[in-house]
């Protein structure tokens, strides 16, 4: 008897209604659509779930930089970890003084003395999540402001000697120290430093 080569390697029972081909491909299709939707769920989670633990995330970040409390926790959050794998990850680094607002504080302030207002250096801070007290804590610590606006406005010198004080020079001088946080009194501590007058400079 002829073997039917269609038939041969396949299932015994075959459908009854004589639809073979129909009925015979339909599962394939809808495995294969289950696979692919199966494979992008998986996907999709490998995407939401980060490899690295919190902590070990959390301590190669502060390896580079210094980080506020804040800003750590917003960085971890930003990388998809749970709360509670958050919430550890802070506490290894805070209790191992790997993380310090403290700390942070004084550097960040510091760095930017020299050309920044009391006003500007406390508002960097609490932007990066210091809180108002340790901000104000890490100004007082700073050289006064009135002789670190002196270094602010020396880059002024050279213009002055070519120009003399122009009108536009004074505005371009006053909006200078102003934009970055020096209070009017500093200011006309900065002007008189150059030579000049300061009397029109006003409190604000």
């Amino acid at each position: 008897m002829p073997i039917n080569n269609r038939n041969s390697g396949r299932p015994e029972a075959l459908p009854d209604n004589g639809e073979e081909g129909r009925e015979s491909a339909a599962p394939e299709i809808t495995r294969t659509s289950d696979r692919r939707r199966r494979k992008g769920s998986e996907a999709e989670a490998g995407r939401d779930k980060p490899q690295q633990s919190a902590k070990a995330y959390a301590v190669s970040l502060l390896a580079r930089q210094d980080y506020s409390a804040a800003t750590l926790r917003s960085r971890l959050e930003r990388r998809g970890y749970a709360a509670d794998e958050i919430e550890d990850a802070m506490a290894f680094v805070i209790g191992n003084n790997y993380q310090n607002d403290e700390r942070f504080a004084e550097l960040r302030s510091r760095g930017i003395a020299k050309r920044a207002g009391n006003m500007r250096i406390e508002m960097t801070l609490r932007q990066k999540g210091i809180d108002a007290d340790m901000a104000k804590e890490q100004v007082r610590q700073l050289e006064p402001e009135e002789e670190r606006v002196i270094h602010a406005a020396a880059k002024f010198k050279t213009q002055l000697q070519k120009t003399g004080m122009t009108p536009e020079l004074k505005m371009k001088i006053y909006r200078f120290l102003a934009y970055r946080g020096f209070s009017a009194k500093a200011i006309r501590v900065a002007i008189e430093s150059l030579g000049q007058d300061a009397n029109w400079v006003e409190d604000a």
